[in-house]
């Protein structure tokens, strides 16, 4: 662990207030647009695309960081921790392209 961090550790709190804010307003969210019938077909279609878009958008931002790591902080850490993001952004990919076609047949 950091310094920064065994100094002052409630800085993790802030993080664990963001996460439990997204979760509440995400169902808020949720459930007024089931009211407000917000969830069709068209609204479905521009969601998948939008989320296909910002996974090709993050194998990019991936490779750059990966390059700026190599050249800012050498093998180490923050390297290999990138290079499990990568793996595990691509093997989700993987499941979730799979389970999508077995579904439709």
């Amino acid at each position: 662990m950091s310094r920064d961090f065994l100094a002052n550790p409630s800085g993790i709190w802030g993080l664990i207030a963001a996460v439990i804010v997204s979760i509440i307003i995400f169902f808020i969210n949720r459930r007024i647009g089931r009211k407000k019938h917000l969830f069709d077909e068209r609204y479905q279609q521009t969601n998948n695309r939008s989320k296909a878009r910002s996974w090709d958008a993050m194998i990019v931002v991936y490779l750059i960081a990966w390059f700026v790591v190599i050249i800012f902080d050498g093998i180490g850490f923050s390297f290999f921790l990138l290079t499990a993001l990568y793996a595990l952004h691509n093997v989700t990919a993987i499941i979730t392209n799979f389970f999508f076609s077995t579904k439709h047949e």
